[in-house]
């Protein structure tokens, strides 16, 4: 077992990640985090391109509260009040949730 930033390293000790390793937002709760089922408020928008622009315009905004309704594949399916949004993952890694 390792350490979270620690990589197994065959016959010797764990080596640490290194900084170029982390993706954007890492260490922070996306929606790509959260399991079917589970309920979380959309903290911040991790990036300002065109896709989030579109989502946040179709319902997903700050502070709105969302429920994972399924995850196939590439594909999360998000619920938020009345209406069902289907995110890719990498989308879904770009929005902070708590």
């Amino acid at each position: 077992m390792t350490l979270f930033g620690e990589r197994p390293v065959r016959g010797g000790k764990p080596e640490q990640a290194k900084a170029h390793d982390a993706k954007p937002g890492a260490g922070k709760r996306t929606i790509r985090d959260l399991k079917v089922g589970e309920v979380a408020h959309i903290i911040e928008f991790l990036d300002e391109n065109e896709a989030l622009k579109k989502i946040e315009a179709m319902g997903l905004r700050r502070g709105r509260k969302i429920t994972i309704m399924q995850k196939l594949g590439r594909g999360i399916v998000v619920k938020t009040s009345n209406s069902r949004i289907v995110l890719t993952t990498d989308v879904a890694r770009d929005i902070e949730v708590k």
